[in-house]
């Protein structure tokens, strides 16, 4: 087994976890980006400079990946709207909680940075303090302190706005 192949063993859980978590648990997409983000490692492992970890890099790899299928969806949802393509809701069961879920990934992603970058890092791929400062050039300390400010400041906003206690 070569070397990239022992990597992707590795990596291929945590990648395909934090993936979930981006695509707000759509098994077929995160699948899909998970092994985008390993083709574009395989492409670029000769640039990894060993800066912060393996497994953090992989994460920045599908963290834009993951931006980029965000930008194709948006334009395919207009698309779509265009041509008046109505989907199946989900099962009535799940809608609170992907409600709940998507809410708060939406909150997420309108935080400025380094906030947003910080959360999802540490609630998508429990990526540590340190592996966060190396990726973002700020201290593990001040990471720490952002996070928690950011987690306060959503518990309160979902609560005022949407009455979910998280």
């Amino acid at each position: 087994m070569n070397e990239f192949e022992e990597i992707y063993n590795k990596y291929q859980p945590d990648v395909l976890r934090f993936l979930m978590h981006m695509t707000s648990f759509d098994m077929t997409a995160a699948e899909e980006l998970t092994q985008e983000t390993f083709y574009q490692a395989f492409l670029s492992f000769g640039k990894f400079r060993g800066e912060c970890s393996l497994r953090t890099w992989l994460f920045q790899i599908a963290k834009n990946i993951y931006a980029k299928y965000i930008r194709r969806e948006s334009h395919q949802r207009d698309i779509a709207a265009k041509q008046n393509d109505i989907s199946v809701p989900p099962p009535i069961d799940d809608i609170e909680h992907k409600e709940k879920l998507i809410r708060l990934r939406t909150l997420i992603d309108e935080l400025d940075e380094p906030s947003r970058s910080i959360m999802q890092y540490r609630l998508y791929s429990d990526t540590s303090y340190a592996d966060i400062a190396a990726l973002l050039k700020i201290r593990a300390n001040t990471a720490a302190v952002i996070y928690n400010r950011t987690v306060a400041k959503l518990r309160k906003t979902m609560k005022e706005r949407y009455g979910y206690e998280i």
